[in-house]
This record gives C-alpha cells, structure tokens and sequence, in this order.
C-alpha cells in the first residue's frame, strides 16, 4: 500500500482549511500532504495509521499529523454495509507551517506551538480530558468568520501547545538544544542511521561525543529522556515497520535487516513498541 500525495484547496478567504465531514464512512485512502493536520473524530469507530503506528479511534479521539507524515482512518467492517445508522463524522482542520507568514512562530511568544508543529511529525495523540476541554472551540470554528476563526483557531493551537496529557505516535530521533548538543547528537544521530542495521556498541557513539560511556549515558539521556539502547531500538522497530508495510521480506529477514540477530528478541522488543506482533502488523496495515 503506498500513500498517495494530496493536493488539499485552503479557501482563498482563510489561512487554514475547515473541513466538516459527515459521511457512512471515511474514504480518503492512505495519503500524505504539505499541511499538517488537525483530526476530531465526532463519530465512529475504527483503526487509525499515522506513520508506522495502528491504533484504534472512538469518537473523542482527537490527533494531530505532521507534514508529509502518511496517515489512513479506516472504519471497522459493519461501517461499509449500508447500515444508515452507522455514520463517520469528524472535524478536521488543514494549515501550512509559514499559514501566517515565514516568521509568526519564530516569535519567542510562538515558541510553543512551534515546538507542537515539529512534534507533530512524530504524531500526536491528546488524550480524552485534552479534547472534551476543546470540544466546544471545535464546534464554533464553523460557525465564526473573519478574525474570529482566526484567532479561536490560534487558542485551539495554543492549548494543545500546552496540554501534557498526549501519546507520541512514532518514533522521533531527538530534539537538539544548542549548538554544542546538536554537533555532539548530530554525529551520533548519523552514525546510528547509517549502522542501526549492525552491532553498535555503546563504546563507539561515546567515543563520537568525546565522552566516556558513563558520561555519555547520562548525557545522552538528560537531553532526549531515554537511554540510547532505547533509541536504537526505537530506530530498528520503525525500520522494521518500513519493511513489513511491504509483502516482500519474510518476517526473519526484516528482523536481521533491521539490526536484530535474535527472532524471539525481535519479535519481543516489537511487542513491546507497538502494541502487536510482526506479523499482525503486517496484516492489519495491508488489509
């Protein structure tokens, strides 16, 4: 299944795009675009597919999608019979990252809502509380014109700027803090990219930063909140997705092309990320 790019029309009278749909069930198929999105879901019930992940969503469910992040709202199977008591409906709201100008977020005010958009492209779940508490803002923006919308839109943004209470959906690298984290990070970032699919040793990615391996350790977690064994697994498994949306490799060989020597430790490691085995991974995503 290979996503499809999305051309997505803002109204020529609006920065960002409102689209209210109500329908028997979600059609768009797995796609991508430029904007990033805003999704609440009104009604029904299904499985949603933001990058790599596969989870489920009930009405309150409440997402936001990142530029050019892959992403498909598939309803459960009795949404397709005709069953007219059955319907799709959600809120769903599109916007360019420069929507008001190249340097509106470059404002230390936008620093925020800033930092939601990068995240954004990670995925981001809000939990149930975070979305009943906007519930209402949502159900306005139809109904407000002018600078109005634009500014209810902006509190709606700057809410989910500071809402805790939310799901990273996929993994992210890291996010760097100045200039000196960043050339330390960056050649560590590099070396794992190029290498995941190898036996990296702690010993090597310290020897990068110019750090003991104890020193490193700690470094590396104040500065991204996981360990790096962490984060190289987190690396592997997302690769490990990439393969597995493909009917091409045996499960084994996504496990050794990923950087994994050990099935069973593969098979366990996955679990643990994603909620489901390889295998039904793969058959979720291409059914």
């Amino acid at each position: 299944m290979k996503p499809q790019l999305l051309k997505i029309s803002n109204p020529l009278d609006y920065s960002f795009n409102l689209f209210e749909q109500e329908c028997p069930y979600f059609g768009t198929p797995w796609h991508y675009h430029p904007e990033v999105e805003i999704v609440l879901v009104q009604e029904s019930e299904g499985e949603k597919y933001i990058g790599s992940s596969i989870t489920e969503f009930s009405p309150g469910d409440l997402t936001m999608i990142g530029s050019y992040v892959p992403h498909y709202y598939k309803n459960y199977g009795d949404y397709y019979e005709g069953n007219p008591k059955k319907m799709a409906r959600s809120t769903v709201l599109h916007f360019n990252e420069d929507f008001l100008g190249d340097h509106f977020l470059d404002a230390p005010e936008n620093k925020k809502i800033q930092d939601l958009i990068i995240n954004a492209k990670r995925g981001i779940l809000f939990h149930e509380n975070v979305a009943q508490s906007l519930k209402k803002d949502f159900a306005k923006l139809s109904k407000t014109e002018g600078l109005d919308r634009l500014l209810l839109f902006l509190s709606i943004l700057n809410e989910l700027s500071k809402a805790e209470d939310m799901t990273f959906l996929t993994t992210d690298p890291m996010q760097l803090t100045n200039h000196q984290d960043s050339n330390r990070i960056k050649k560590v970032f590099e070396h794992v990219m190029q290498n995941f699919n190898e036996d990296i040793k702690l010993s090597d990615v310290a020897s990068l930063a110019n750090m003991s391996e104890s020193a490193f350790s700690r470094y590396f977690k104040k500065r991204t909140r996981k360990t790096f064994s962490t984060f190289l697994t987190e690396i592997r498994i997302e690769h490990a997705c990439k393969l597995l949306q493909k009917d091409h490799h045996s499960v084994s060989e996504v496990s050794y092309e990923s950087g994994f020597n050990n099935l069973s430790n593969f098979n366990r490691q996955f679990k643990s990320l994603k909620n489901t085995t390889p295998l039904n991974y793969r058959a979720r995503f291409l059914g």
